[in-house]
């Protein structure tokens, strides 16, 4: 048997009232994060791929394309459109930094690319194959894959826009040296 006792009427409208909103505010954090790793693991997943192509291809004049390609096969996952910076760089052997940098802010041996609405194509290039360094009896170049996406909030109400960067490097598989493998 319940017994209301006098002053609380209403109480239950008024936890509803509060409680309400945080819930409401839960669920949209879940939706916007759960899209965001979303995002971020098509993008690791993509530049991933996309060094794979890169490091078995040293030498050939298509190794920056085919890496393109890969990320842009790869990275369903997320728009495109979105991609801000994609690049295909000789890396630091200490680090994944692009040669004679410690931070992505610039790359001068690298091969640069934008989405223009069907593929990535090339706008900067200055990594020609024929300068790389792929021989079985020395140290091989190391290659990397940068890649900088601007992920756009689902709600908007968490955050509007943040930025995702992701890059990989790995060594270009040797050459047998009978073949062309050192510039």
């Amino acid at each position: 048997m319940w017994i209301r006792r006098r002053g609380e009427k209403g109480a239950a409208a008024v936890e509803a009232a509060i409680v309400t909103p945080m819930f409401i505010l839960l669920i949209v954090g879940i939706l916007e994060f759960g899209m965001f790793f979303k995002d971020y693991l098509s993008v690791a997943s993509a530049v991933r791929a996309g060094v794979r192509t890169a490091s078995a291809e040293p030498r050939m004049s298509t190794y920056a394309q085919h890496a393109a390609d890969s990320v842009g096969g790869e990275g369903a996952g997320f728009a495109r459109g979105d991609v801000q910076e994609l690049w295909v760089y000789k890396a630091n052997l200490a680090d994944k930094f692009p040669i004679g940098a410690s931070s992505f802010a610039n790359c001068t041996t690298c091969v640069k690319f934008a989405w223009n609405g069907t593929s990535f194509a090339p706008t900067y290039s200055n990594w020609a194959a024929a300068s790389q360094q792929a021989c079985a009896a020395g140290p091989p170049d190391r290659v990397g894959v940068y890649l900088r996406l601007r992920h756009k909030a689902f709600t908007g109400f968490i955050f509007t826009s943040i930025t995702i960067e992701e890059s990989t490097v790995l060594r270009f598989e040797p050459k047998p040296s009978t073949q062309t493998c050192e510039p």
